[in-house]
Order: C-alpha cells, then structure tokens, then sequence
C-alpha cells in the first residue's frame, strides 16, 4: 500500500510539471504572437534589415565607405545609403551606384549624398580601380 500511495504522489507531480510546462509554453507562445502581431500592424515600425552601417569597399588604390542607415521616409522607415569615397588616387578612381542594376550616380572623389532604398529599389555600389583593371563590389541593398 506504501507504493501504491507514492506512484500516486509521484503521478501527481508530473502531471503537476506538465501542466505548469503546457501554460508556460502556451503564454510564451501567446506573447511571441502578440509581440509579432504588434510589430506588424503599425506602419512606423521600423523594416529589419541586417545591412544598416558602415560598410567599405577597397581595392589597392581606391577605396569607399559605404553607408546604410534606416530613415523615416515617405511615412515609414526605410534603408538610404549613400557612398563616400576615401581614397580616389588623384580622382582616377570612379565610384558608381546603381539602382536595379541601372546607374544612378558616379563621381571620381565628391559623396553621393543619400539614396532611397526601400521597396522596388535594390542599390549596389562599386568602386572601380583604373590602375587595377577591375572594381571591387560592395553591398547590394
């Protein structure tokens, strides 16, 4: 009777762990899918694009700083970027943005200023080294 009345005991403790186990996991699920739900329904949250920051572009000679930020634009929070050059060997090296593949800006030294990068816009920057005969491609955003 002794055994009997631990497996009962003992019974009643995982059913115990269980259902605690169950209601955690049901309110952390709860709290993912509103946590979710929130993010997703205002329009100012901003997008989650891991390519935000300095990013640079070298070759021996020539060499840019490619900058992506996260914006409030047009009513909702974008990518913009914009290509620094930092070292143009005398303005031979030429600094190129493109937007879906077509040229949108180049220069041999000045800073592109900012670009929009959200939706329907994918950006590349390049660098290209005269003396190298080749560029070097930096973020496609």
């Amino acid at each position: 009777m002794l055994d009997a009345s631990r497996q009962d005991a003992s019974t009643s403790k995982g059913i115990r762990f269980m259902m605690t186990l169950r209601t955690s996991l049901r309110s952390a699920i709860t709290v993912f899918g509103v946590g979710a739900a929130i993010a997703l329904s205002f329009p100012s949250t901003p997008a989650f694009a891991a390519n935000e920051g300095d990013h640079w572009i070298n070759t021996p000679n020539c060499a840019a700083d490619q900058e992506i930020q996260l914006q409030y634009v047009n009513g909702a929070w974008h990518d913009e970027q914009e290509l620094n050059p930092t070292a143009t060997d005398n303005g031979q090296c030429t600094f190129i943005l493109t937007d879906n593949g077509a040229e949108i800006w180049r220069s041999n030294g000045a800073g592109s200023g900012w670009w929009y990068d959200g939706p329907g816009h994918k950006i590349c920057a390049l660098v290209y080294d005269p003396a190298l005969g080749r560029g070097a491609l930096g973020i496609c955003n």
